[in-house]
């Protein structure tokens, strides 16, 4: 079993999207998937899958603002019956990584998140910085996390 993570391909639109019905209703509402596909075709950052064995298991992203010191994560999610594996938190600290070593590297790092997945971000260090009861047009629950992307934060994520 090998497991890398590496730049999104157009080749890789059906696995993601397999990937993200998969996480339906559990993780998703459907009515994301529009935005996914969106995402997919006009990214505003870069994109990434993890691929084990030459199948794409995972799927996230970012944004970086030209603006503020602060990035976004965009989706971050790893096919159904690979939860608990650690592969998730691979594929966060890769991009938390990723971002670190951008011209444009960010202070902050905040993702938005439903109430069930944000005990993830926050065992990898994020700190909820506000809750929404209906935040997404869905009706579910928003959570706001955010990460501060110090040198001393970078390290601990490359160990």
């Amino acid at each position: 079993m090998t497991i890398r993570i590496r730049r999104y391909r157009a080749t890789d639109r059906k696995a993601v999207i397999a990937a993200f019905r998969s996480n339906v209703p559990d993780h998703f509402p459907a009515s994301e998937e529009r935005w996914l596909r969106s995402c997919l075709d006009e990214p505003d950052g870069p994109l990434f899958v993890v691929v084990e064995d030459g199948e794409v298991i995972g799927f996230g992203g970012y944004e970086l603002s030209e603006f503020y010191h602060l990035g976004t994560l965009v989706f971050g999610l790893v096919r159904a019956d690979r939860h608990g594996m650690g592969i998730g938190r691979m594929l966060l600290n890769y991009r938390l990584i990723h971002m670190a070593g951008r011209k444009l590297r960010p202070r902050y790092v905040t993702v938005d998140t439903h109430p069930h997945t944000a005990h993830f971000f926050k065992r990898c260090g994020f700190v909820e910085i506000a809750r929404w009861p209906g935040g997404y047009r869905s009706g579910r629950e928003r959570v706001d996390l955010r990460f501060e992307l110090t040198d001393e934060a970078v390290a601990a994520l490359r160990r």
